[in-house]
């Protein structure tokens, strides 16, 4: 196994605890600073990360993967305060959102291996003028994937196959690991150092059983976000792929993030249900951001309980199976 790399250095395998796999620390979506109603503010973000960070400390956590990329707000000086002041292990990660969102008009404009010698420079220089290097390599597809969204992902594949960083993967709507499965194994990639993510609304088991059957980790990591689906699905999705034999490839999150930068909600809001979405509006900000990290230990584990999965699971769940994702076999 090798070192896993923070923002604050490297991290030997065994010091890493209880992981978090995909989560955020800030999201900003791009174009927000612009607008005239934005009331950022750095300092509170700040504060309320530390805090989360020292709450899930007292959950055993001891490493927080921040799986935001370059072009969805990700601020490795904010990271290193947060681990610094929280005493939190926090890996950032390269890579791009997908098409729909990112991937920002100039690196639309490059070749597949420009996109990894962008990547590969963050991994092996720094991020920016700063020294902070990432961890992991972040990929991201629509629903269906796209052109851009397929060129990052090979792109990232050479990253990943030249450094020896992991992958994590969001999936639009559980759609499309299995093209990031393809993409990142024609370009030599080790599928047992990937995770491919967000399988929380897949209806088919046997899907995620397919995704891991090929190698790689699969997430059932939006957990808290029943406006995608509900909570029953996936504790009843987990304690099967856990019966069936798949407890070692898979991984927990909930892709929560401490601070949201957008003065207005970030996707348009059909004109037919905004009323609607009046009422619903505090319990979607709170899904995403508001509520605490602990949610998934206080609220969402009792279910896994219900349905037989004992302590020890969860707990091999959270330490093992990132280990050997960050830091290999």
């Amino acid at each position: 196994m090798s070192t896993v790399m923070t923002v604050t250095g490297p991290v030997a395998p065994e010091k890493l605890g209880r992981v978090l796999v995909h989560e955020h620390v800030l999201v900003t979506y791009p174009g927000a600073e612009l607008d005239p109603t934005d009331q950022w503010d750095r300092s509170a973000c700040v504060e309320t990360a530390v805090a989360r960070m020292l709450e899930l400390k007292e959950h055993g956590v001891a490493t927080f993967v921040d799986a935001g990329p370059g072009d969805i707000g990700r601020d490795p000086e904010l990271l290193v305060e947060v681990a610094e002041r929280s005493g939190m292990q926090i890996v950032c990660a390269t890579g791009f959102y997908h098409e729909r969102i990112g991937v920002p008009y100039y690196w639309r404009n490059r070749t597949i291996e420009e996109l990894a010698e962008l990547f590969l420079h963050e991994i092996e220089q720094g991020v920016g003028g700063t020294s902070v290097r990432p961890g992991v390599i972040k990929i991201a597809s629509f629903d269906p994937p796209g052109e851009h969204d397929r060129k990052v992902i090979a792109g990232a594949a050479i990253a990943a196959r030249e450094s020896g960083l992991p992958l994590i993967s969001h999936c639009e709507n559980s759609r499309g690991g299995d093209i990031q499965q393809a993409i990142l194994a024609e370009h030599g990639v080790d599928l047992r150092r990937c995770l491919i993510g967000h399988q929380d609304q897949e209806t088919d088991l046997e899907n995620i059983k397919a995704l891991a059957d090929r190698g790689s980790f699969v997430g059932i990591d939006r957990i808290g976000y029943e406006i995608l689906a509900p909570e029953d699905h996936r504790a009843d999705f987990i304690a099967a792929l856990i019966e069936a034999g798949y407890t070692d490839r898979l991984c927990l999150s909930q892709d929560h993030m401490c601070c949201l930068r957008s003065a207005r909600f970030p996707y348009p809001i059909p004109a037919e249900v905004r009323d609607f979405w009046e009422s619903v509006e505090p319990m979607v900000y709170e899904q995403m951001f508001r509520r605490t990290h602990t949610y998934m230990f206080t609220d969402f584990f009792p279910k896994l309980r219900d349905r037989g999965v004992d302590a020890g699971t969860i707990d091999r769940i959270l330490t093992d199976n990132p280990r050997r994702l960050l830091a290999g076999e």
